[in-house]
């Protein structure tokens, strides 16, 4: 198995340190520091504390091989991707004696991170396909799973890739939060396909640098390679109000005579003091409903509030009719109206003889005047003028030709207008003579169109 150095996991001689100390950069320098081997099993060491085997983690190959760099025959071999899990369950045991070694399984499961079953299935794959550097304050990432990347010290085309980009500048992603103890990320990523397409199917990894112990600590000058999932965040697409669709249902404001019917049915528990309104508003004047004077006062009189309907206009009573309401209740009304009410509205409708005579002449020179017009219209479309140029609506003299033949043929006949059905024969042959005369403008002569 192959891991980052840390603490916990390997020591080194100082002589070894200076000589595997070669990946090193400006202020503040990052030392990326090679990977060591460690057994496959728990190996013990003499020392006078604990057993290795209780403070070493366990840890979980998830893919070994290369990334393939595009347009190149060049690949960034010993890459080792591995998943970090959680201390042994008789460590666990022995730290809090209470709780029994079966009982403890490891915080980490490897069947529900989808970043892990992600690398695992890339198993005898060569190498994954490299996409490009990204910038991780515009990506969303998922960390979880605690996936690692280390490189073989052999690998020197990687290492020289990753140092000049994760140990050229300091780290300015996270410096924010990196004074509370936090470690601090580069500010850019490795972007990398586990597939050979490029659909929703195939899921990307993004590989950054973290310093591999808080900036507060003496020694912030290691760092350590991990690997995240990248999410599909979708974009931040402001909600729009949708325009209205010829379809849409229009709003409409209740009729006033619904409210109003609502009022009185609800306005005094005397519904036989209130007068009903017939329902042939258009024939009859509408009558206003009022309450009586002993209703009012006694709505007064015990505080409740009395809704006045406003009065329409044009329909106030004359003031003697107070009299007759106050005689009694009397008969009445129907609610679709008095009969008698009705047959005078039509009765004041039904005009006059002489009337009726006057609006037969106007239809009829009305009439007359129409079959002019269009004798007209006809007899200049199919006349030329001195030019041979037909006289129809676009012509120039149109109008003025149109204008003095109408008048001219309605003077004529302005008698027999009035009184007869006008003959269409008269009607042509006088808008022909009018035609011959204003032709040309020196009493010049029409040229019929020959068909």
């Amino acid at each position: 198995m192959v891991s980052t150095l840390s603490s916990t996991t390997t020591t080194t001689n100082q002589p070894e340190m200076a000589q595997d100390s070669i990946l090193q950069a400006g202020p503040p320098k990052l030392v990326l520091t090679p990977a060591k081997a460690i057994p496959a099993t728990p190996t013990t060491h003499k020392t006078t504390g604990p057993p290795s085997s209780l403070l070493a983690p366990s840890y979980r190959l998830l893919y070994r091989g290369a990334i393939s760099l595009p347009d190149t025959l060049l690949l960034l071999d010993g890459l080792t991707f591995f998943a970090q899990l959680s201390s042994s369950p008789l460590k666990d045991a022995t730290l809090n004696p209470n709780v029994s070694a079966s009982k403890h399984k490891l915080g980490l499961d490897l069947l529900k991170t989808p970043l892990a079953l992600a690398l695992e299935i890339m198993r005898g794959r060569p190498s994954l396909r490299f996409i490009g550097t990204v910038q991780l304050k515009d990506m969303s990432l998922d960390t979880s799973g605690d996936v690692e990347l280390d490189i073989h010290p052999t690998a020197i085309l990687s290492r020289i890739y990753f140092e000049n980009l994760f140990c050229l500048k300091p780290f300015n992603y996270g410096s924010s939060s990196s004074m509370d103890g936090t470690p601090s990320r580069s500010d850019v990523g490795l972007q990398v396909a586990l597939g050979d397409t490029d659909g929703p199917e195939t899921t990307e990894i993004v590989i950054f640098a973290q310093q591999l112990t808080s900036p507060l600590s003496a020694d912030s000058r290691r760092i350590r390679m991990c690997v995240a999932r990248l999410l599909d965040t979708p974009p931040n697409v402001q909600p729009t109000k949708r325009l209205p669709r010829p379809d849409d249902p229009i709003p409409r404001k209740p009729p006033a005579f619904f409210i109003q019917n609502q009022l009185k049915r609800t306005a005094s528990t005397n519904a036989r003091d209130l007068k009903r309104t017939a329902s042939t508003g258009s024939l009859a004047p509408t009558k206003r409903a009022k309450l009586t004077e002993g209703t009012a006062a006694t709505a007064t009189s015990t505080g409740e509030s009395v809704f006045k309907v406003p009065e329409l206009p044009g329909s106030k009573q004359p003031a003697g009719s107070s009299t007759a309401k106050s005689k009694g209740k009397g008969k009445e009304k129907d609610v679709f109206g008095d009969v008698r009410e009705i047959q005078g509205a039509k009765d004041k409708q039904k005009p006059e003889e002489g009337q009726v005579l006057t609006v037969s002449e106007g239809t009829l020179e009305k009439t007359n005047k129409n079959v002019i017009k269009r004798s007209t219209v006809e007899h200049l479309a199919r006349t030329k003028d001195p030019t041979g140029k037909l006289i129809d609506k676009d012509h120039s003299e149109f109008k003025e030709m149109y204008a003095a033949i109408y008048r001219g043929v309605c003077f004529a006949l302005r008698a027999k207008m009035r009184t007869s059905t006008l003959d269409l024969t008269v009607a042509d042959r006088l808008v022909d003579a009018h035609a011959l005369m204003y032709l040309g403008g020196c009493g010049g002569s029409a040229q019929p169109l020959v068909l």
